[in-house]
């Protein structure tokens, strides 16, 4: 699928995608709740739609009617076959602790679409081993993976500088440990998600304690409880639109957010744009943006918020002077390098870009040229391009690699007032 983006302003409102950090920690944490759980406004998004898969290999029984979900849990059972979690980095790495939760005796083997295959995997390998499970990778701490059943639990030490989704897995799967799990962490980026785990697993009843700075996390064996709810909106996605609207001096109206809060997170997007100098108010979980004049230059550290990068940089791209992004080095590992693809789409674009040391500098400008590219199967790469594409137009073949998080991106950008031509 090839996507036209031609020059627009955007102007209208939208409800808030619904969170897939969300939505993946809660069906994994419904697969072992004791009882029927029930969630609402779940994602359609491939990532989401390999852990609702995935918890169903692994034993619950699923009913789906529309975007609502049952799933009734309590035990683990071995799965039938394989399990393919497509490109989600965060299922294939729960998945992975969950996989020691199985009888013992027994093994799972995750695997995962070829981008994920080159994600780095030893991380989470290596934690669960240290708490007396035994785990495997088959391609030198890479997917495919094997967990075998049997989780001991215990303390252990971990190096968070490259992903934070180990973290996540061990204090999920350590809820149905033999003694806990408790785990002094170093260096860790993208607290915001570990934050995420921390307040769901409190949902679901877990006894689950971590530092103010999360340098230390721990969970007991625990009886979780169903739950009822529906999947809160995505700060990190809606982050998009929020930049259209600076980018194209337009307004975006975005229901069904949750309230901003202390602490890291992606709600930050919020003070990021209004320190390009946007107009953005939050009132009664009703978050408008507008934009007069040309955005100024920043200097962040998106350390515990990487997600943000792309749309920032986004904005970074026509503000006056130079942007610096610091914090950056782990984006390396997500679907794409991060770090290249940034630099890669702003060159494109006729802006000038470069990565320096994990932090990537951004010399704004407004004359901007036209970009023909090719989204290197990462959503957010994508989306990043049809930024620029609204300013000063674009065309992205494999459009439809949005669908990993978003599949109805394009839809949205049309009733914003964004005018695409789809080929």
């Amino acid at each position: 699928m090839k996507i036209t983006v031609q020059p627009s302003t955007a102007r209208g409102s939208l409800e808030a995608p619904p969170s897939k950090s969300w939505a993946q920690r809660m069906l994994f944490l419904s697969l072992l709740a004791d009882g029927e759980s029930e969630i609402g406004r779940l994602p359609k998004s491939d990532d989401v739609l390999a852990s609702l898969e995935a918890v169903k290999a692994f034993g619950a029984e699923v009913t789906r009617e529309k975007d609502k979900v049952k799933i009734s849990g309590g035990e683990v059972k071995v799965p039938e076959n394989v399990i393919d979690m497509r490109g989600s980095g965060t299922g294939a790495r729960i998945a992975i602790g969950i996989g020691t939760l199985v009888p013992k005796g027994f093994g799972t083997c995750i695997t995962g679409n070829e981008s994920l295959r080159r994600r780095p995997m030893g991380p989470v390998v290596e934690l669960f081993n240290s708490l007396g499970a035994e785990v495997r990778s088959l391609r030198g701490g890479k997917l495919p993976v094997v967990s075998f059943g049997g989780l001991p639990g215990g303390e252990a030490e971990v190096d968070g500088s490259v992903t934070s989704q180990h973290v996540t897995s061990a204090l999920i799967a350590g809820t149905k440990s033999e003694k806990g799990v408790t785990l002094k962490i170093k260096n860790l980026v993208s607290r915001a998600y570990v934050a995420l785990t921390e307040e769901v697993l409190e949902l679901f009843g877990a006894k689950v304690e971590c530092s103010e700075d999360y340098s230390h996390c721990s969970v007991e064996p625990s009886d979780l409880s169903p739950i009822s709810m529906d999947v809160p909106g995505d700060y990190a996605l809606a982050a998009f639109p929020m930049a259209l609207a600076v980018i194209t001096k337009g307004r975006v109206v975005i229901e069904g957010l949750p309230a901003p809060r202390q602490g890291p997170g992606d709600h930050r997007i919020i003070d990021y744009l209004k320190a390009f100098g946007a107009q953005v108010t939050y009132i009664s979980g009703k978050l408008e943006v507008t934009m007069s004049g040309r955005p100024k230059a920043v200097k962040l550290n998106l350390r515990d918020e990487p997600d943000l990068a792309l749309p920032i940089a986004a904005v970074a791209a026509i503000a006056q002077g130079e942007t610096v992004l610091r914090g950056l080095s782990h984006l390396a590992y997500k679907e794409s390098n991060r770090l290249e693809q940034i630099v890669r789409v702003l060159e494109c674009f006729g802006v000038r870009a470069r990565v320096d040391a994990g932090s990537i500098r951004i010399w704004g400008t407004v004359a901007l040229k036209p970009c023909a590219m090719k989204c290197p199967d990462d959503h957010r790469v994508a989306m990043m391009a049809s930024l620029l594409g609204a300013y000063v137009g674009a065309r992205i073949d494999n459009a439809e690699c949005v669908a990993k998080s978003w599949p109805e991106y394009w839809d949205v950008l049309k009733r914003l007032g964004v005018r695409l031509i789809e080929y």
